[in-house]
């Protein structure tokens, strides 16, 4: 008897995402990826594929009194849902970092969470494509979109938190970590989505990391083209998790930094430092 439920339950849930997945496809074609996306993530978590699920929230030992702060509107585009932002707010609250490193502004409501609960004094950094960016070749469709859908005046600019933060318009595969060398103690990825941008970031962000901190990526999981992204970080050899019930994968500054190149020549470290000098004005 359990062995026929059990059929009748999986025939249902056929029928019935088949049915809702083609229903989408004709009413609203544009949000059929995101559907699946979804499912896709749901049924990783659900059957323990990809990275291992674990809170980072745990292992910081938050308690009841310990609160953050957030804007009341923050789904904006852009993807982060509210578990995400309260994941990135707790998680600088509770750290309390001194350098704050983002790959991927957008409007800035992220760049802001982290201004809002980062300690005073605390460095944050954001780092986007300039504003006339043209050259958008190896570019996911849906990257493609955000980067024009941006606006001038952001969050950041609207809220009053802009000179909290230094903007950096830089193409992430042109930028040069050596200025920040083993300085950031909290990273957010989530620039470009290509499988060798999420590399060229992610081997960056391993020389700016000090050993105290952590490092999240943003999109984990999915379908279609966020696979190549998910498939790299499961090969990377180092010890990475996935937050439940979110897109966040995060692993420990400690833990990414083993991936680290060396530190190059004084000669290298000092033309870098002018470049950083004038890519932040």
């Amino acid at each position: 008897m359990r062995f026929i439920e059990s059929v009748r339950i999986a025939i249902e849930g056929i029928k019935s995402s088949s049915y809702c997945s083609l229903k989408l496809a004709i009413q609203k074609p544009h949000e059929l990826r995101n559907y699946l996306s979804f499912c896709r993530r749901k049924y990783d978590d659900i059957a323990g594929k990809g990275l291992p699920q674990k809170s980072v929230i745990r292992e910081l030992s938050a308690s009841d009194l310990d609160t953050v702060v957030i804007p009341a509107r923050f789904q904006t585009g852009g993807g982060t849902d509210a578990r995400e932002i309260l994941t990135l707010a707790a998680v600088t609250r509770l750290l309390q970092p001194k350098r704050v490193f983002e790959i991927g502004t957008y409007n800035g409501v992220t760049t802001g969470v982290f201004i809002l609960n980062s300690p005073p004094g605390c460095e944050v950094f954001t780092l986007d494509l300039p504003p006339a960016a043209g050259n958008l070749q190896g570019y996911i469709s849906s990257d493609i979109e955000l980067v024009r859908e941006r606006k001038a005046e952001n969050y950041l600019m609207r809220s009053g938190l802009a000179h909290r933060c230094r903007q950096i318009y830089c193409d992430s595969m042109q930028f040069d970590p050596e200025p920040f060398r083993d300085s950031v103690e909290l990273a957010f990825i989530d620039g470009a989505h290509a499988e060798g941008f999420v590399r060229n970031d992610t081997m960056k962000m391993a020389i700016m990391m000090t050993s105290r901190g952590y490092v999240f990526w943003h999109d984990y999981g999915g379908c279609g083209a966020f696979r190549p992204l998910a498939r790299y970080l499961e090969s990377l050899p180092i010890e990475l998790y996935r937050m439940p019930s979110t897109t966040l994968a995060w692993t420990t500054a400690a833990e990414l930094k083993k991936l680290a190149a060396p530190r190059r020549s004084i000669t290298a470290d000092r033309q870098g430092s002018t470049a950083l000098h004038a890519q932040t004005g």
